[in-house]
């Protein structure tokens, strides 16, 4: 089992946004010191779903903080720059960290992001398509042409190229429709699942399908284990694990509804997003029916967490992203859950990993 860490910076109406970022970077801090295979920052705006707007900028701090764990990005919204931006800020993240940046990239769904730039959403997923192709291009060693939709470019030298050999992995975020996993898939890239996909119960279809149609592309897939974002906090009680963190996110959540969705004010859904007509519907039935299960979220004693990842490797989920904690919770609470987590449940499956070598 692998082990990440996922941060939103979601923030809390008791904290300034300034000390929210501050307490992010203690958790980044602290999780590469506990042997985090990977930090993930995630990209939003406009609400206090998440602060991290500046992602590059955040993560050049995050490659200077860090000594071992992947940073990755979950995800760059490509349609809301210029895609040969992306490809020189994304090589120079890759320099300062020493060759550990993983790209994750999406079209982006929140309609309200994209109305603020002045964007339309109704544009998002050829937009994706083409830059993330110009993307590709630009890290080749010789200068860039393309001609597309979007983007027409001649001759121009982009600079600096990534460390890494081959230029810096990318990862596909994708929704539960076939057409987004099929896509990338066909791109021979992995995916990200989690967030809202998790929490509508369909991750393990949404890999299985993913795997078939690496499968069927004629891709490598087998050593591949794609990660999911799940929510954590442990606790020396279950009682606590609870209590601590009980409506700490209720605001946000409330906010979230009205902006988190590409509809617009009066309903209508953009074609390519039609998947999401029912998304609300369906992320509160299996996401009650996980929880029934006892599968989600990982919130309990050390004991509880173990048995509920279990359940999940049992599902064909062999690597997680931890979102530790929740905004607004106590940073020494947040810490100490933290390093019982390093302390009581990850050597649980070191332990598991030494056996099956031996």
């Amino acid at each position: 089992m692998k082990f990440g860490q996922f941060e939103l910076v979601r923030w809390h109406q008791d904290v300034t946004p300034e000390d929210s970022i501050r307490r992010a970077m203690e958790k980044i801090e602290l999780g590469d010191e506990m042997g985090m295979d990977e930090i993930w920052l995630a990209e939003h705006h406009f609400s206090r779903h998440g602060l991290v707007s500046g992602i590059f900028s955040l993560l050049g701090n995050v490659a200077a903080r860090t000594k071992n764990a992947r940073i990755g990005t979950a995800i760059v919204v490509l349609p809301f720059r210029n895609p040969i931006q992306v490809a020189e800020e994304a090589a120079t993240v890759d320099i300062l960290s020493g060759g550990r940046l993983t790209l994750g990239v999406g079209a982006g769904y929140q309609r309200m992001e994209f109305e603020a730039y002045g964007l339309d959403i109704g544009e998002a997923r050829a937009k994706f398509r083409e830059y993330l192709a110009v993307i590709k291009q630009a890290w080749k060693p010789e200068p860039l042409t393309f001609k597309g939709e979007f983007v027409d470019v001649q001759d121009v030298n982009v600079l600096p190229k990534p460390l890494q050999e081959g230029g810096i992995p990318i990862h596909i975020a994708v929704s539960t429709s076939p057409e987004s996993v099929d896509f990338a898939a066909s791109q021979n890239m992995p995916i990200i699942v989690g967030g809202p996909t998790a929490a509508m119960g369909q991750v393990p279809e949404v890999l299985r399908l993913w795997h078939d149609r690496m499968e069927h592309y004629g891709n490598p897939h087998e050593h591949i284990d794609l990660a999911v974002a799940v929510n954590v906090y442990v606790a020396p009680t279950q009682e606590q694990a609870e209590s601590d963190i009980a409506g700490l996110e209720d605001v946000i959540e409330k906010d979230f509804a009205r902006v988190g969705n590409p509809r617009t004010a009066d309903g209508k859904t953009p074609d390519d997003y039609k998947h999401w007509e029912h998304r609300d519907r369906d992320r509160s039935v299996a996401s009650q029916r996980a929880q029934d299960a006892g599968i989600l979220p990982l919130i309990g004693t050390p004991e509880v967490i173990i048995e509920r990842i279990e359940t999940l490797r049992s599902l064909g989920i062999n690597s997680i992203r931890c979102a530790f904690g929740a905004a607004g919770l106590d940073q020494g609470k947040m810490l100490d859950s933290m390093r019982m987590f390093r302390e009581e449940v990850m050597p649980h499956f070191a332990e598991e990993s030494v056996v099956a070598v031996s």
